[in-house]
């Protein structure tokens, strides 16, 4: 399994957040790969167009046929099915540029990019062709590079929350950002779902679950309970909630089965 992960040029970053490589190798032993939704969307570039998106709680599946494509509005828990091998390669947009790239997109599904963005056609050859990661980050900077457009005044104050909330590690609520930036709690929730296509509430938790979820990989001796105080639960039950809102199972079940591609991530 390779994975490699790349921040793009300094002059992309107010658009995109990060570009990432994954190939399973030949005969892989885990033939799925878990999808967290962290509220960016990516441009996704799949080698192999023969794998299936299992997605909700009661799962449900479809088929993923498109050279490139993104996730759009699905509830989690997500994971991508595949056969003896995959390899794709993510664009990863900011938060508050979900809007910039995607705002056009149709009803919820796994939507084929093609018919949007025609010109990912040609940089989708070119990263199939690649030899490996480094020329892939390099291509994706060159593409982007002509499409990094100035933020819109919305997405500009979407990304004050964002870093807002990014900074509190999702410890802060609506109300408190409404006396910080001294706008209307409806102000602030129309603007930010205008442009990250997420509520406001749904992205502050959002932030807290993904802060949770790095810590504990990094300190499974921590106890769900330990765990659950560490970040601001003071009962199980709500902190259970949460958790299964975000990631579709619950946090025993979710750490309890965790593939190598999340843990090396």
């Amino acid at each position: 399994m390779q994975i490699e992960s790349h921040l793009p040029e300094p002059a992309l970053r107010h658009l995109l957040k990060e570009y990432y490589y994954f190939s399973s190798g030949e005969q892989a032993t885990s033939r799925f790969v878990p999808v967290i939704d962290d509220c960016c969307y990516d441009f996704i570039f799949f080698r192999e167009r023969e794998s299936t998106l299992v997605w909700g709680g009661k799962p449900s599946r479809i088929p993923v046929p498109y050279k490139v494509f993104t996730i759009h509005q699905l509830r989690p828990p997500y994971q991508i099915r595949f056969g003896d091998s995959l390899t794709f390669f993510t664009v990863k947009a900011q938060p508050w540029a979900n809007a910039h790239f995607f705002g056009r997109l149709g009803k919820p599904g796994v939507a084929d990019l093609l018919p949007v963005y025609p010109r990912l056609e040609g940089l989708y050859a070119s990263l199939m062709e690649a030899p490996s990661p480094e020329v892939c980050f390099g291509l994706a900077d060159n593409f982007f590079r002509d499409t990094a457009d100035a933020l819109s005044p919305g997405a500009q104050m979407a990304r004050q929350l964002c870093q807002a909330i990014a900074e509190s590690e999702g410890r802060i609520t609506v109300k408190e950002l409404s006396e910080s930036f001294e706008r209307s709690r409806q102000y602030l929730g129309k603007v930010f779902r205008q442009e990250v296509l997420y509520s406001l509430k749904y992205f502050i938790l959002t932030v807290r679950m993904m802060g949770l979820v790095k810590f504990r990989i990094k300190n499974p001796e921590v106890s769900m309970t330990e765990l659950c105080y560490r970040f601001g639960y003071f009962d199980q039950p709500h902190f259970n909630r949460d958790f299964k809102r975000i990631c579709g199972v619950t946090p025993t079940r979710f750490f309890g089965n965790l593939p190598e591609f999340l843990l090396r991530h």
